[in-house]
């Protein structure tokens, strides 16, 4: 990887979590000695763990570990909630934000597409399939969060993908299916999801349009 496709990189976090560099600055910044840049460029990626992942990735690793990458997220993933001890939807978010966390570090690092999706499903399926039962059961005003952010997640799944390539549409066709079987078990969830316009029985199907 070049300098300055380094520094595109340190620009484009700079911008995501601040304010947009002027390019006065951006031009000043490609000026400066070698020495001088090696000295910025190890001062700023020490700064910001999220860059420095993703420049380990492209420096390092290479587009290869994408795939043992998303591997170990699923694993994570799967074995982790099979171990979970249920409180309350409450704390089950808290979980499931965490999670949804490590997720998304993943694709910012790897720009995993397919791995957004299938690790996605994953953790809305474990959730809902281990813990259905007594998610359905809490009270209406312990479960409201919850319910509402497993729909929206579902929502934004239909977006993303209605964005992939249809030849990978089948990998996770029995999956989708799984998400609506689930959902449809969730009375609140089954409202709300009419209420955002995302169609269960289209899940249930294995289909997104």
């Amino acid at each position: 990887m070049t300098f300055s496709k380094i520094l595109q990189l340190i620009f484009y976090f700079y911008n995501m979590a601040r304010t947009k560099l002027p390019d006065e600055l951006k031009e000043a910044i490609s000026m400066l000695s070698n020495k001088e840049k090696d000295k910025l460029l190890f001062r700023l990626i020490a700064k910001d763990s999220a860059l420095a992942e993703k420049l380990t990735f492209e420096l390092l690793e290479g587009q290869e570990s994408k795939d043992d990458r998303r591997e170990e997220i699923y694993q994570m993933i799967d074995k982790g909630f099979e171990k979970y001890r249920f409180y309350s939807p409450g704390y089950l978010l808290l979980t499931l934000r965490s999670v949804s966390g490590d997720i998304n570090r993943h694709v910012k690092t790897t720009k995993d597409k397919y791995g957004e999706i299938q690790l996605n499903l994953l953790m809305l399926n474990k959730s809902l399939g281990l813990f259905g039962e007594k998610i359905r059961k809490a009270p209406s005003h312990k479960s409201r969060t919850f319910d509402s952010y497993v729909v929206k997640r579902a929502v934004k799944l239909v977006t993303l993908l209605r964005k992939l390539h249809e030849d990978y549409l089948l990998d996770f066709q029995e999956d989708i299916q799984k998400l609506g079987r689930y959902m449809d078990e969730q009375p609140r969830m089954k409202i709300l999801a009419e209420e955002l316009g995302l169609d269960i029985e289209m899940f249930k199907h294995g289909e997104i349009y």
